[in-house]
């Protein structure tokens, strides 16, 4: 089973490497990365150049979430449109193993660009002599772990619909408009309106708002090492805590996953 993972894994990179799309998407986050460091660039002040960078950082980390289910969807979504699964699970490979495959190997690409981020921001934070802050390596670290929980899920879209919806239906139907909808309900409910139909969507939002999977499970924890770059003792728990959230998020997207490849019949 070692050398099938292998095996599938390099086919994956061969992928990667090939795939001018993905490519064209990560030119595209360079171009936008270097124009938003211009100003620093014309600048001697201290502050200046640490909002840049804390700009810059933010930006790109924003990049890596969406470059990260970009890898998992673009792979799982070209195989399933060119039919080319049917032949890859009599090799014999089974489907756990390909579909474990692609999540690792979608994992080792992002884990790779962290680190390429990471160790960008602290070459520019010596290059304008700003102090390198361990909230780059929390931050670094945070991103990569909700790029997991990202690559899961789109892994379970992309094997249940078509890629666009997949897409559409990651961007709005989130956690996060589920929440902003249930503080609505109770704002309202707050404030006298204490209608059963009110009453029942604040409940729905409420559930809803559990069921589906957060990028950033302690982000209302964390929000401060994002604005100062500071890390506190105790805030370092908040990692574990996420990865842990992830680890049951992945799993769970994995199974659900291969069950509707499995229904699917390409065997």
């Amino acid at each position: 089973m070692t050398e099938l993972i292998r095996a599938n894994v390099l086919a994956n990179f061969a992928y990667y490497r090939r795939s001018r799309l993905l490519i064209a998407f990560l030119l595209v986050f360079l171009l936008l990365t270097g124009l938003e460091s211009l100003p620093a660039l014309f600048s001697d002040s201290g502050v200046q150049a640490f909002n840049t960078l804390q700009g810059i950082f933010s930006t790109l980390n924003l990049y890596l979430l969406l470059f990260a289910g970009g890898l998992s969807l673009f792979l799982i979504s070209s195989s399933l449109r060119s039919r080319s699964l049917k032949m890859v699970f009599t090799k014999p490979c089974p489907p756990s193993v390909w579909l474990a495959s692609t999540f690792l190997s979608a994992v080792a690409v992002s884990l790779l660009l962290n680190c390429v981020v990471l160790a960008s921001m602290v070459v520019m934070s010596l290059f304008w002599h700003v102090p390198i802050r361990a909230g780059l390596l929390f931050i670094s670290a945070d991103t990569f772990i909700a790029s997991v929980g990202i690559i899961a899920y789109l892994m379970l879209l992309a094997s249940v619909m078509h890629p666009a919806i997949a897409v559409t239906f990651a961007l709005i139907f989130n956690a996060g408009m589920f929440y902003d909808f249930q503080f609505w309900t109770q704002s309202a409910i707050r404030a006298g309106n204490s209608s059963l139909g009110l009453r029942v969507l604040e409940k729905a939002f409420h559930y809803l708002y559990i069921l589906l999977p957060m990028v950033h499970a302690f982000g209302k924890k964390t929000e401060g090492i994002y604005s100062s770059l500071r890390v506190l003792h105790g805030e370092w728990k908040y990692l574990v805590y996420a990865f842990g959230y992830v680890l049951a998020l992945s799993a769970f997207c994995y199974l659900a996953a291969l069950s509707a490849l499995q229904r699917k019949r390409y065997i």
